[in-house]
């Protein structure tokens, strides 16, 4: 014959002891810290793929952030085609124009005449 043995409905330890509240919040912060650094993980790995995907890269390195651009103004340019070729996708254009005007100090551009603007232009 077999025996039916009945299970207590409290965890026990190896002693037969009950585990205390203090385990179970240990357990339960350690649950919470590996699946913070899970969901973490996984949206950054998942920008980055979804960057490569889309052809947008990713963040910026902080020390590229800083460095101005130089522009060496040429014969016929004009601050409408400067700021044609400098202007990030889907910006107004007249803003770059603006912002131009301010940094040359007016309208008017000579040739070999430098034109230092923020990165990101």
């Amino acid at each position: 014959m077999t025996a039916i043995t009945h299970l207590p409905s409290s965890p026990l330890v190896a002693s037969g002891l009950p585990l205390s509240p203090e385990v179970y919040r240990r357990r339960r912060l350690m649950v919470s810290v590996l699946l913070a650094v899970t969901v973490f993980a996984v949206s950054m790995m998942g920008g980055e793929l979804l960057g490569r995907v889309t052809g947008v890269p990713g963040s910026t390195p902080a020390g590229a952030a800083a460095e101005p651009v130089v522009y060496v103004v040429q014969p016929g340019d004009t601050l409408w085609a400067i700021a044609e070729r400098i202007s990030p996708p889907g910006r107004d254009i007249r803003f770059t124009v603006d912002h131009l005007e301010a940094v040359n100090g007016g309208s008017l551009l000579r040739p070999g005449q430098r034109l230092v603007l923020p990165s990101g232009w």
